[in-house]
């Protein structure tokens, strides 16, 4: 399906993806981004791609370029989304996800346009150790979480006044290439491209569920080609499968092919980490007949392949 795309932080880990799944599906793409975290070389040499260099907090270039695109489809994803980051600054957290956020939506007021918004399984309740669906209870624990939340909320209240329709897509734990942040998969990936072979982590007992950002731009393509049928509604974006610290290194050993040690050092843990944390995808398979095609093995091979992220953001 052929459509005229929006990307709202489109040079970046998730965006980068999105933008090449779109336009190798044959649609036109703008793309907004400040490249504080985006890359350039992230995207493809296109005629069908636009990049705009803008800023989330500046409204009015935000407003004028989506006006002068007219795109079909609107997709937020920019973001300051490492939760110590987050925890560091929260001042600019605050700013670039929720006052960023309102941005997009006041440039979309009364426009009609369709909104594909990037939000977080974070924001389910930790205590909650089955399968995560889209009606699981809520509760955060961080800024980034907060922040999310609150967006969420916004996104409700645009909604409420008749401004337009928007899907919130809560993804989980994203990996593979063009990552921008260290991450727990770039920091054993970086550490191990420097011939270390004992790694040094936080916290080791979490489950988490990772899903290849491609099968990601796939999920958020399907989710804009087919019809919104209700003026708001959330979908999961995960693999449906976990794994912990232990077995996520066991298959970096594997990829690798040398034996690898872990240490759980106490300045990287986090305090009340959940123990696990899992999608469950029934509901976005059923209205679009996504399911993801790439396994977490996959994802590690490619990161490996490509060689150390040397630029991420710290």
């Amino acid at each position: 399906m052929k459509l005229k795309v929006f990307i709202v932080g489109g040079a970046g880990f998730v965006g980068s993806h999105l933008t090449e799944k779109c336009l190798n599906s044959g649609s036109t793409v703008v793309i907004y981004d400040n490249f504080s975290r985006g890359r350039r070389d992230f995207l493809p040499n296109d005629p069908n791609l636009t990049i705009i260099e803008g800023d989330i907090l500046d409204v009015n270039l935000l407003t004028q370029s989506i006006d002068k695109s007219n795109p079909d489809i609107i997709f937020h994803l920019a973001a300051i989304h490492f939760i110590p980051a987050c925890e560091e600054t929260p001042e600019n957290a605050i700013r670039v996800n929720i006052e960023g956020t309102q941005n997009v939506l006041n440039a979309l007021k009364d426009k009609g346009k369709n909104l594909i918004f990037a939000s977080t399984g974070a924001i389910y309740d930790p205590s909650v150790t089955v399968p995560l669906n889209e009606e699981s209870s809520i509760k955060t624990g961080d800024i980034y979480g907060i922040t999310k939340l609150t967006c969420e909320e916004l996104i409700k209240y645009h909604v409420k006044k008749g401004r337009g329709k928007v899907i919130i897509a809560r993804l989980f734990n994203v990996v593979g290439t063009n990552e921008t942040n260290p991450h727990l998969i770039p920091v054993i990936m970086d550490q191990l491209s420097k011939g270390v072979r004992h790694i040094q982590l936080g916290n080791l007992f979490p489950k988490r569920d990772y899903v290849h950002v491609e099968d990601v731009a796939d999920a958020l393509y399907s989710l804009a080609s087919s019809p919104i049928k209700e003026e708001i509604d959330v979908f999961n974006i995960g693999s449906g499968l976990e794994y912990s610290v232990g077995e996520l290194v066991e298959m970096c050993s594997a990829v690798i092919g040398e034996k690898i040690e872990i240490e759980s050092v106490k300045a990287r843990q986090r305090n009340n980490d959940r123990l696990n944390q899992l999608a469950d995808i029934n509901k976005i398979n059923s209205v679009t007949g996504w399911n993801p095609s790439r396994s977490l093995e996959q994802a590690l091979k490619e990161v490996w392949q490509v060689g150390s992220n040397v630029n991420l953001v710290k």
